[in-house]
C-alpha cells in the first residue's frame, strides 16, 4: 500500500523580503567600495560616509549563507533518508553549479572584452583553473561557497537526524569549525584560496540550520525579545562601521580577530533581525509584494548586477571633483546597478513562464 506523501511545508515568506534587504547591501557594498580605498576619489569626511553605507551593508553574505541554511534544514527535517541524497545533488546541479559554470564563462570573456578587448581570447583550460575558486569575476566567491555547503548538508542533515545530540550541538559545532579554521589561517599558516572556502561561514550555515529546525520555537522566542534585540544589532553594526571609519584616528593597533568576531556578531543579529522585520511586514501588501518581487529576483540581480556597474564605471567618469557630484555619480551607479539587472531577471522570469504555458506551480524555497 503507497505511503501517504507529506504535507510541504510554508513557504517562509518573510524570507523573500530578508532576501531584497541583503541584495540591496551587496550591490552597495560594491557601489561604494572604490570611495572607501581610494581617498584621491573624495575628502577624508566624504570618505567616512562612504565607509558608513559599505561596512553597515556587510552582513549581506553571511546572512545569504544563514537563510540558505535555514530554508535547507527546515525543508528536509522532517523529509528526510538516504535515497534523497542523489536527488538532492542533482537538484543542486542544475540550480547552483550549472548557472556557476554559464556566469563564469560569460565574465571571463566579458572583463576581456571590457577591459582587454584587444587580446580577448577563449582558452579553456585556462577558464578551468579560473572556475575553480571563481578568479573569473570578484562577486563568485559565493557560488563557490554554496556549492561546498551543498556538498556538506546531506550528511549534516542525516547526522541531525540520528542523533538528537548532534541537532543540538549543530551551531557550537560550526563555531568551533571556523574559529579553528580562522586560527590556523591566521596565526599558523595561510591556506591557499581560503576566502573562498566555506569554512569561512561555517557558523552563518550553523545558525541558520539550527534555526530551520526549530523554526516556530524560533519566531516564539524572537517574539520576546525583539525589544533588545534590535538595539543590539544597530549597536553592533555602528560598532563594525567605526572600527573601519576610525582606524586611521586612533593611536593603537586593532587586531584583526576583533573585526572577524564583530562582523559575524553583527551578520548573526542582522540576520534574526531582518526575519521579524520581514514578518512584520507581511500586515503591509504594498511593501511586502515588493520587497518579495526583489527578494524573488535576488539570484539573477546578483549574477547580473556586477556586468552593469564594471559597465558604468569604464564608460561615465566622474571628473568634476566636487562632493555632490561624485555623490550623484555613486547613487547613479547604485541604482542603475540595481534596478536594470531587476528588470531583466523580470523579463527573463517572465519568458520562462511564456516557453513553459499550463504548468504553474508554486514558488519554490530558495537555498
Amino acid at each position: 500500500m503507497p505511503t501517504e506523501k507529506k504535507k510541504s511545508k510554508p513557504k517562509l515568506m518573510e524570507l523573500d523580503f530578508v532576501r531584497a534587504v541583503a541584495i540591496v547591501a551587496v550591490v552597495m557594498i560594491h557601489a561604494t567600495a572604490d570611495a572607501t580605498v581610494d581617498p584621491s576619489l573624495v575628502s577624508e569626511r566624504s570618505r567616512m560616509f562612504y565607509i558608513a553605507f559599505n561596512k553597515l551593508s556587510n552582513f549581506a553574505v553571511p546572512v545569504f549563507i544563514f537563510i540558505s541554511g535555514l530554508v535547507l534544514f527546515y525543508r528536509y527535517l522532517d523529509d528526510w533518508n538516504g535515497r534523497q541524497v542523489v536527488q538532492f545533488y542533482v537538484k543542486r546541479v542544475r540550480q547552483a553549479l550549472i548557472p556557476y559554470l554559464i556566469w563564469s564563462l560569460f565574465y571571463y570573456l566579458y572583463n576581456q572584452w571590457l577591459f582587454e578587448r584587444s587580446t580577448l581570447h577563449m582558452d579553456w583550460r585556462e577558464f578551468a583553473d579560473k572556475s575553480l575558486w571563481a578568479d573569473t569575476s570578484y562577486h563568485l566567491y559565493f557560488m563557490i561557497i554554496i556549492v561546498q555547503f551543498y556538498l556538506l548538508f546531506p550528511p549534516l542533515m542525516s547526522l541531525s537526524q540520528a542523533f538528537p545530540w548532534f541537532r543540538k550541538a549543530l551551531l557550537p559545532l560550526g563555531i568551533g569549525i571556523q574559529a579553528a579554521f580562522y586560527s590556523y589561517n591566521h596565526w599558523v599558516e595561510p591556506v591557499d584560496h581560503a576566502a573562498s572556502l566555506c569554512v569561512n561561514y561555517f557558523s552563518m550555515f550553523a545558525l541558520g540550520g539550527m534555526l530551520g529546525m526549530h523554526y516556530e520555537a524560533f519566531i516564539r522566542v524572537l517574539r520576546r525579545h525583539i525589544a533588545w534585540i534590535l538595539p543590539l544589532t544597530a549597536i553592533f553594526g555602528c560598532m563594525f562601521m567605526a572600527m573601519y571609519a576610525f582606524e586611521g584616528h586612533i593611536h593603537f593597533v586593532i587586531e584583526n580577530t576583533w573585526y572577524e568576531a564583530l562582523f559575524f556578531i553583527y551578520a548573526m543579529f542582522a540576520g534574526v533581525s531582518l526575519i521579524w522585520l520581514g514578518r512584520r511586514l507581511q500586515n503591509l501588501p504594498w511593501i511586502a509584494k515588493a520587497m518579495g518581487a526583489l527578494g524573488a529576483a535576488s539570484f539573477g540581480i546578483y549574477f547580473v548586477h556586477p556586468a552593469i556597474l564594471s559597465y558604468f564605471k569604464v564608460h561615465v567618469t566622474n571628473d568634476t571633483g566636487t562632493t555632490l557630484a561624485y555623490f550623484g555619480y555613486i547613487a547613479s551607479a547604485f541604482l542603475l546597478t540595481l534596478f536594470l539587472p531587476w528588470a531583466l531577471t523580470y523579463v527573463y522570469g517572465r519568458a520562462m513562464r511564456l516557453l513553459r504555458p499550463g504548468k504553474p506551480k508554486a514558488a519554490p524555497q530558495r537555498a
